[in-house]
């Protein structure tokens, strides 16, 4: 009798263990993961890429879980074959360490 319920217990530990990764695994699925600039409090550069890389202002990239922002003064400059995803609100290189534009609009 204890042997059934033991295997009992066990079972459902195991079922809610594989429900809670299946769960949380969807939960970042849709996002999209950005570096950002930490660096910059005083010079306000707003750098973000899709990859890691370097600031405007040279100091390297952090990962963060903040969401892209929606305008951005400086775009990367490179065209369509680049996939950088770089913008900042100051002038200066992308991660590709090629010179940004100014976003359009």
């Amino acid at each position: 009798m204890f042997k059934k319920r033991y295997l009992y217990i066990i079972t459902m530990f195991v079922f809610l263990f594989l429900g809670s990764l299946l769960h949380f695994s969807d939960v970042n699925a849709g996002k999209k993961k950005i570096f950002v600039c930490y660096y910059c409090k005083d010079c306000e550069c707003n750098f973000e890429a899709d990859k890691f890389g370097k600031c405007v202002c040279g100091e390297p990239l952090l990962p963060s879980d903040r969401r892209p922002a929606e305008t951005s003064k400086y775009v990367c400059g490179c065209g369509d074959e680049c996939d950088c995803g770089s913008k900042s609100d100051k002038e200066g290189n992308c991660v590709c360490d090629k010179p940004m534009k100014e976003a359009e609009g």
